[in-house]
């Protein structure tokens, strides 16, 4: 098939990461011709295309001058390094906003992969794309990242597996034809007769060919000067093991490169140790910089230091191509072969030392802020280096703090599989050779109990929450400010297991010891008010919680100055829950469309995309406090787009979007749409016993939910049982008297009701009327329905008069609260029963 028949001649609309195309490439026009048929080819299914050989043959560079010479027939070309795990992740979807994905909140970055890959399939707004996987490994650890219709997927890789997963072409050593013209092109006035020379004794290989091209260009070294000390240097490498996958040539031409670099600069020499420690990503110029404050007195330090000698250290490293300079970004960047048999040169004590210097300059670029969005970037620059570095076996307490917070980076940008790798590989490490008593080591056990509840392996995480805070507490004091920190992490694990007094208790401590300890105003304390609001409000202590959260708001508003700063906006979010909570429902809805535009204005700023966490939990209040105070219709559609952007941003057992799905299915039931309410109810309590457990509070409401909308479709007797069994499993979970033990009795009087069996039902009513006058207040919206209910009761036992003062003085507090056109007092005078829902709050 003709290019034409394929192809558009357009240029690329998007083009990113490719590398500078390489000014001296030659030849290999049988390998281009080979992979642009392969590529034009193939039909709708994509196909993958693998360039394969071993270190230096010129796979990447292959790669990067297909992209120069056809990128007129793509729309799209994308380029990512696929040797490391997070750097990879990070690479694709940092392809998003270039195709219009934008709403997607930070932390959620395996859904950001899911819809890169989803638009890659389905074309929009490119059908016509090409992505490079440079440098992958196994195959395995691309099959959940690699697009699957339209476009083209190339992979360059070493390893020999991709033969049975993709269309390979083998990438050689260069004919001898194109190493002559190559030597032609880089060293000026070389004759054929010295060029293959040259080019026999170095192997064809093409990164050989670089090294000694730049080394005799810059030097003006003779073919016979450089081929004698290639013979001289060659034992000398191979004495010290060099791997059976680079021929003889490759070492021995940059062993000649790095003795002349040592004879004439030992501080480029001293640098180049270095950099072979960091990964073969670029480096910031400004992270060597830092030596200056870090590294022991030395050479390099006074190298450092000086400007003018660092420049011209850096200069000589471009000239013998060791590394490759790219003075707009302020970066240098090694090859991995060369960072290789640089290690591979050096003692076992130069290499110690060495190691170590590269420990302490990551552990100084450390912005020690991993869960501040503004210093993600700086993360980003130090996460391809931290692994070559092997910096998780440095004891230094800086190199582990920066281990412990990259391991926080990765768990709340959302990227849980890499984290997961992280804190796995430092845990092995620290727990072999370091003492338990090692801060730094509890510090990542606590992060491998927030991976786990991040998981929903919620009984795990406590299993490993609750000895190391029993550690931290015997070794470092219940004051410690790491000890407190967990403290807080262990309420919230306690909270998802549907502990509630327990972890209500745990942080009550925790704010006293946070207030002595940080101040009453910290940012640390400020976070253990937030959960502690959210503990009394599982415990049904709304006032409680509302004057946690107000103290919290004034805390960040003094601290932020505005309301319409976003952390501001989610403490007020946590206030109009509160008044909603507390039967305030025209305050909770005023306050929360107040709120609205507030988050409509942050969204517009682009401080949070559309459907970040913060926004849709906002909007389903809002949703919920409109459905409160009456506004149906208003109620639905805002909870029927909730729920939908839910869905769209974040899993299916996501247990904010199941609890969307509660708001939607209550919704659905109060505009008559019962079927529909029905059906979401049984889905979403299924998949909440999936995740939380059968008998967790919140699956408990959910099942409580289920059983009103089958009671409305008259199932009544399924109603029932379902009801009974819940109302017993929640006093076993939380007691006789909590508001949502005492909700699920009030809708099983109603069901009784309807039977007929209203000695029962009158019964279960005067016990729970009682309980919620003292749990809730006699003028809750829920103290006074449960009371109209009680009163229809009585009417049918033949107690008119009590039932008619009982009527009476319901619908004088409703009114005087809700106002006399509220749906329930309408409802009230009309003798028609009053329903009970459940909300589940965001834990």
């Amino acid at each position: 098939m003709a290019d034409s028949d394929r192809f558009e001649t357009t240029a690329p609309a998007v083009w990113g990461n490719v590398p500078q195309r390489n000014a001296t490439f030659t030849g290999r026009s049988d390998l281009l011709y080979r992979l642009r048929s392969q590529l034009v080819e193939q039909k709708d299914a994509v196909v993958l295309h693998a360039l394969q050989g071993y270190g230096g043959v010129g796979k990447t560079h292959l790669a990067i001058e297909y992209i120069y010479r056809f990128s007129h027939d793509y729309e799209l070309i994308w380029w990512v390094p696929a040797d490391q795990t997070p750097l990879l992740r990070g690479s694709l979807a940092a392809l998003a906003p270039r195709l219009g994905i934008t709403d997607i909140p930070a932390g959620r970055q395996e859904d950001v992969i899911d819809a890169v890959r989803e638009a890659l399939r389905r074309g929009i707004p490119y059908k016509r794309w090409l992505v490079v996987f440079d440098n992958a490994d196994q195959p395995e650890e691309l099959q959940d990242m690699l697009p699957t219709a339209n476009g083209h997927v190339l992979v360059t890789s070493r390893n020999h597996r991709w033969k049975t997963r993709a269309l390979v072409l083998d990438v050689d050593i260069f004919m001898r034809d194109e190493s002559m013209e190559f030597l032609r092109r880089r060293v000026s006035g070389i004759t054929d007769y010295d060029g293959n020379r040259l080019a026999e004794e170095l192997g064809d290989l093409p990164l050989a060919l670089e090294q000694a091209g730049a080394l005799m260009a810059e030097t003006a070294m003779t073919v016979d000067t450089y081929l004698e000390q290639l013979k001289n240097a060659a034992g000398k490498i191979l004495a010290q093991g060099t791997p059976l996958d680079y021929p003889v040539p490759v070492p021995a031409a940059w062993s000649i490169s790095l003795e002349r670099i040592n004879r004439q600069e030992p501080s480029a020499m001293e640098l180049l140790y270095r950099i072979a420690y960091f990964g073969p990503e670029p480096i910031p110029l400004d992270l060597i910089n830092l030596g200056r404050h870090v590294l022991a007195e030395s050479e390099l330090r006074n190298t450092i230091k000086d400007p003018y000698r660092m420049s011209n250290a850096v200069r000589e490293l471009g000239r013998y191509a060791l590394a490759r300079i790219d003075n707009l970004r302020r970066t240098l960047q090694m090859h991995r072969i060369i960072q290789a048999l640089i290690k591979e040169g050096l003692s076992e004590n130069e290499r110690r030392v060495v190691r170590h210097d590269v420990h302490l300059l990551l552990a100084a670029a450390d912005p020690d802020r991993p869960d501040d969005v503004d210093s993600w970037p700086e993360y980003d620059d130090l996460l391809p280096h931290i692994n070559p570095s092997q910096i998780i076996e440095c004891a230094e307490p800086d190199a582990r703090r920066l281990v412990t917070n990259m391991a926080r980076y990765l768990l709340v940008k959302g990227d849980l599989r890499a984290s997961e790798e992280w804190i796995d590989r430092a845990l092995a490490e620290w727990e072999r050779e370091s003492a338990e008593d090692d801060l730094h080591l509890l510090i990542m056990r606590r992060l491998k109990a927030n991976l786990l509840l991040n998981q929903g392996l919620h009984q795990r995480a406590l299993e490993l929450s609750q000895p190391t805070l029993e550690h931290m507490q015997r070794t470092f004091g219940f004051d410690h400010d790491e000890t407190l920190i967990l403290t807080n992490n262990h309420g919230g694990i306690l909270r998802w297991l549907g502990q509630f007094s327990a972890a209500l208790e745990v942080d009550r401590d925790a704010l006293e010891r946070h207030e002595r300890v940080f101040g009453p105003t910290h940012p640390n304390t400020q976070r253990v008010l937030s959960n502690l609001a959210i503990d009394n409000t599982l415990a049904t202590k709304y006032e409680d919680a509302l004057r946690l959260d107000q103290r919290s708001y004034e805390i960040r508003r003094d601290h932020f100055g505005s309301d319409a700063h976003w952390r501001v906006a989610f403490t007020t979010n946590a206030l109009a829950r509160d008044l909603r909570l507390l039967g305030r429902y025209m305050e909770a809805r005023e306050r929360s469309e107040r709120l609205s535009v507030i988050y409509q204005d942050i969204v517009r700023q682009r401080i949070l995309p559309p459907n970040h966490l913060d926004v849709l939990n906002q909007a389903r209040e809002l949703a919920i406090a409109r459905r409160k105070a009456g506004a149906f219709a208003e109620a639905i559609d805002l909870a029927t787009d909730v729920s939908h952007r839910y869905g769209e941003s974040y899993r299916a057992d996501f247990p904010a979007t199941l609890a969307a799905a509660l708001t939607l299915a209550n919704c659905q039931r109060l505009v008559g749409d019962l079927d529909r309410s029905a059906v979401l109810a049984t889905e979403t309590t299924d998949r909440y016993a999936r995740v939380l457990g059968p008998l967790h509070p919140f699956t408990l409401g959910a099942r409580l939910n289920n059983a009103l909308a089958l009671r409305l479709l008259g199932k009544g007797e399924d109603a029932e049982e379902l009801l009974r069994k819940t109302y017993a499993d929640f006093v076993g979970a939380l007691g006789e008297r909590h508001h949502y033990t005492l909700t699920c009795a009030t809708n099983l009087a109603s069901v009784l009701a309807g039977f007929g069996e209203h000695e029962e039902a009158c019964a279960i009513g005067e016990r729970s009327s009682a309980a919620l006058r003292e749990v809730l207040g006699e003028d809750h919206p829920h103290t006074l329905a449960c009371s109209a209910n009680l009163a229809l009761d009585l009417d049918a036992l033949g107690e008119v008069e009590r039932a008619r003062e009982l009527r009476e003085d319901v619908i004088k507090r409703f009114g005087r609260t809700l106002g006399e056109s509220y749906p329930d007092v309408v409802a009230v005078a009309r003798h028609e029963r009053l329903d009970f829902d459940f909300e589940p709050p965001a834990v």
